[in-house]
């Protein structure tokens, strides 16, 4: 049952032109978001450290998505023995399609990061199921929201791949970090002009994603006004620019100009991850629905067009 502050607080947003989204960003349904930047970042780390050959990262992003992304869509739901619900309609949900894809990645993921199965004759049969559970839990979050025909701030088609970019740059943030504590761990310079590459390509697509909403009118407009000036603001200018975009940039470049320190990857992989789960936070908060009633169309002035006819 809501309470009676969420009851109080609907019927005040019927009165608004653009009622905020509010589901799936206060209260529980933070849950889904923290899922979201959980599930993206192990997902992205899993590639990275496949791609590294580094065993460690192996079992660090298998720890993210099971034990943190797991349980924050667990808990979302209130009653967990019911989350089995959730799996039943892959045809036409995306969000049965994560829990899939959780599921599919998870059963090819632990057994790779085992040696002798990783060594052995099905070490590539694991290794594929885990890549395509990966691709899954990188794409379906953008398009969870994606469907949602009443906000057209997450219709936008950028919008999945925005998501998919920031869980690449989340698992390259983890990777940095673990990279500045174990040394010589994996090709770290390697990683860091990857996380380079993405931390600026991430920059064009939010820049691209905002141009798109206030090109789209409405709702969607009111949404990325929400995000620049409006009550979101502060959260994505300090979050998602400031820590997520400004900071890995900035040091990154200086990194290549003089050479990173351990201590400046650390820096910028958690600044990064910050970002990361700010702009999935932003997003979703910054969300309004569709007005109800929709703008009308001014009236024809008949009488006027008669009087100038002559009629």
């Amino acid at each position: 049952m809501p309470s009676a502050y969420a009851r109080q607080q609907s019927l005040t947003d019927l009165n608004l032109t653009y009622r905020p989204q509010r589901e799936w960003v206060e209260g529980r349904g933070l849950l889904v978001v923290v899922a979201h930047f959980f599930s993206g970042v192990g997902a992205g780390a899993w590639l990275f450290s496949v791609a590294l050959g580094f065993d460690a990262g192996l079992v660090i992003s298998i720890a993210i998505v099971a034990g943190l992304a797991g349980p924050a869509h667990l808990a979302f739901l209130g009653r967990c023995q019911r989350f089995w619900r959730m799996a039943l309609r892959p045809q036409s949900s995306w969000i049965s399609r994560g829990v899939w894809g959780l599921a599919i990645f998870l059963v090819g993921a632990i057994p790779y990061a085992l040696p002798p199965v990783r060594d052995s004759a099905i070490g590539p049969v694991v290794l594929g199921v885990s890549l395509a559970g990966m691709a899954v839990v990188l794409a379906y979050q953008g398009f969870v929201y994606a469907v949602s025909r009443a906000i057209p701030f997450w219709r936008l088609p950028l919008l999945p791949v925005l998501y998919i970019a920031y869980g690449l740059r989340g698992g390259a943030a983890v990777l940095l970090v673990v990279g500045a504590v174990a040394s010589d761990a994996f090709d770290i310079d390697l990683l860091e002009a990857i996380k380079l590459w993405v931390v600026v390509s991430s920059a064009v697509l939010v820049l691209l994603y905002l141009a798109l909403a206030r090109s789209a009118g409405g709702s969607a407009r009111r949404s990325a006004a929400e995000l620049v000036a409006g009550k979101v603001s502060p959260a994505f200018y300090a979050g998602t620019i400031f820590c997520g975009l400004v900071i890995p940039i900035v040091l990154g470049a200086i990194g290549a100009a003089t050479g990173t320190s351990r201590g400046l990857l650390a820096i910028i992989g958690l600044s990064s991850l910050v970002g990361d789960f700010y702009i999935k936070y932003c997003i979703v908060k910054a969300a309004v629905y569709r007005p109800i009633v929709e703008e009308l169309p001014a009236p024809r002035r008949y009488g006027t067009r008669r009087a100038a006819a002559g009629l």
